[in-house]
């Protein structure tokens, strides 16, 4: 596919640049009217030139494009514009992308697989690096993928997320690499080439099926950081007041990279979508994935009846899609990347401010629909139940379907990442010194986050930590990252310190709650974070305080809510009974 400009078009810069210097020289000399015939003639030339290039269609689409992308004959003018630039807030303001330093995966002893010492220079990008040897013998085994990953089900399907170390490194922008990654089934296999973007549904007037290149050659691009987090973060503390239907997400299912792609209003309008009338209306995202029926049956959709195997789904407000302060985007590139396997390559849905299970990955589909998705996935996924509902109530009394208690927006959060778990600080050595506490906070909706605090004395007190803001919002005001904070703390005011606490504000001026309120799919898990202090010795027989986080994630074992002793007294539903160690 090609874009055939006219030679003349280009010259246009040159001659301004000449008008514009003799106009000025004339104006120093007094020389009124040189100047003014100078500007007349620059602006008749301009205005033929533009009138030129519409009458007869001065930029032309070569030949090759109709295998490209399949639209109606009315839409054909509208998609081929030249590909501009609306938006750039990545690397030019947050500086260099962190590199995806991939590191095999290695068992307790050390030791790896055969081969998997690859020389890591030769590497053009992630898909050149060796595949973990634990994902041989299932469907994703082509994929590599980084060793550092927590695994949290298991081999396959893969869910996972980094060690809270590995995000206090980089802090604000995550590698690649080490972003969370969240999948239900196997990871489609799918080219560039020859996958396409369908956009349809009864209220799209003239339907398109999008090459990649089409979709990201021809099309207005734009470039942004974005914070994706699966709601179901923090979701182990929750198992441990009680089991959900959830897997145990520790404290690190969150990411921050900068995406580029195509925003979906500009693909909405390009479709003839009506943008004047948007109420009751919705825009539908499918993927491409496979996966099993979560309800069993063949739901409440007659003309929709759900089979054995469904794609991924959901639906959001067409306003919402339309709204320009929403900016949301059907990307193709991470951190000046394509995008990895198992984060959606090709394509995959942005929604920022909201959480990661509506952000389709492997996009195909967007139709625009005058309801609400009928998806399996859209009902039978993310909802935030009261407490006192149970998988079977929720079965029998039709809660899935209750669509007042869908998630859409991110909650409010904030986790503290420095000191780690299990780390050692002694005491006499660094008694006169000062330690850095810190961790991330993020809101959902585009608030801002505009303070976090931290007590040492179980919430009697509060002292404000230190935000670094590397985010500049978008034109409307609305932020989509994290913020990382720090606090200084006198390494003596830890004696006699039993927690450490972590609190967020936003612009809606609420924090975050201090207790835990317990709800089946263990979601939104976003009560005050605390973190046990303990005097122990290391190795070395120093006497140090010990840092405590409440659970490890996955099957990891370790923190303070795993012990009966110190699990909560009540979550919402009334007292709780644990049986005893």
């Amino acid at each position: 596919m090609g874009v055939e400009i006219d030679s003349s078009v280009l010259l246009l810069p040159f001659f301004f640049s000449v008008a514009y210097l003799h106009v000025r020289e004339s104006v120093e000399d007094g020389d009124w009217k040189s100047a003014g015939f100078v500007v007349g003639i620059f602006v008749v030339t301009k205005l033929f030139t533009d009138v030129f290039a519409v009458r007869f269609g001065k930029a032309k689409v070569s030949a090759s494009s109709s295998a490209d992308v399949t639209v109606t004959k009315a839409a054909t003018r509208s998609i081929f514009t030249k590909s501009e630039t609306r938006s750039v807030r990545g690397k030019n303001i947050y500086g260099t992308f962190p590199k995806n330093t991939m590191t095999p995966w290695k068992n307790m002893r050390n030791e790896g697989r055969e081969g998997d010492s690859v020389d890591k220079s030769k590497a053009k990008n992630l898909m050149d690096l060796p595949c973990d040897f634990r994902d041989v013998g299932t469907p994703d085994e082509w994929i590599p993928r980084d060793g550092r990953m927590v695994r949290l089900t298991g081999r396959h399907p893969f869910n996972s997320e980094p060690p809270c170390d590995e995000l206090n490194k980089t802090r604000f922008l995550t590698p690649a690499n080490l972003h969370i990654i969240r999948n239900h089934g196997s990871v489609p296999k799918l080219s560039w080439e020859t996958h396409k973007l369908c956009v349809g549904g009864p209220l799209v007037s003239n339907p398109m099926e999008l090459s990649m290149d089409a979709l990201t050659k021809t099309l207005p691009t734009t470039e942004f950081p974005v914070t994706i987090s699966c709601c179901g973060n923090r979701r182990k503390e929750m198992n441990m007041i009680k089991q959900t239907i959830g897997f145990n997400w520790g404290n690190a299912a969150c990411g921050n990279m900068v995406y580029k792609g195509v925003l979906l209003r500009d693909i909405l309008e390009r479709a003839g979508v009506d943008t004047s009338n948007v109420s009751g209306k919705f825009v539908e995202f499918i993927g491409t994935d496979d996966l099993g029926n979560k309800c069993g049956g063949p739901g409440p959709f007659e003309d929709e009846p759900w089979g054995e195997k469904v794609k991924y789904g959901t639906s959001i407000p067409l306003a919402k899609c339309l709204d320009p302060a929403d900016e949301v985007m059907v990307a193709f590139q991470a951190n000046g990347e394509r995008l990895h396997p198992d984060r959606g390559f090709p394509i995959r849905l942005v929604i920022p401010g909201y959480i990661g299970g509506r952000m389709i990955k492997w996009l195909a589909k967007i139709n625009v629909i005058p309801h609400e998705s009928h998806n399996c996935y859209h009902y039978w996924d993310n909802k935030y139940l009261p407490p006192q509902v149970t998988a079977k109530v929720a079965a029998q009394d039709g809660w899935w379907y209750k669509q007042e208690y869908i998630i859409n927006e991110l909650s409010l959060n904030s986790l503290i990442t420095q000191p780690s778990h299990g780390e050692l600080l002694p005491i006499a050595k660094n008694i006169a010194n000062t330690y850095e506490i810190a961790g991330y906070a993020h809101s959902g909706g585009g608030r801002k986050v505009t303070r976090v605090e931290v007590t040492t004395d179980c919430g009697a007190t509060w002292n404000l930590a230190k935000i670094t803001r590397q985010e500049a919002p978008n034109p409307y005001g609305k932020y989509w990252c994290w913020i990382w904070w720090s606090f200084e703390i006198p390494v003596a005011d830890l004696v006699g310190t039993s927690e450490i606490w972590c609190r967020a504000w936003d612009t809606s001026n609420s924090p975050q709650p201090e207790k835990a309120v317990w709800t089946l799919m263990g979601q939104s898990s976003n009560h005050v974070f605390r973190v046990k202090v303990h005097k122990d010795r290391s190795q070395k027989g120093e006497v140090a305080f010990r840092f405590e986080y409440p659970t490890q994630p996955g099957t990891q074992s370790g923190g303070w809510a795993t012990r009966v002793s110190d699990k909560v007294k009540s979550a919402g539903y009334g007292p709780i009974e644990y049986e005893m160690e």
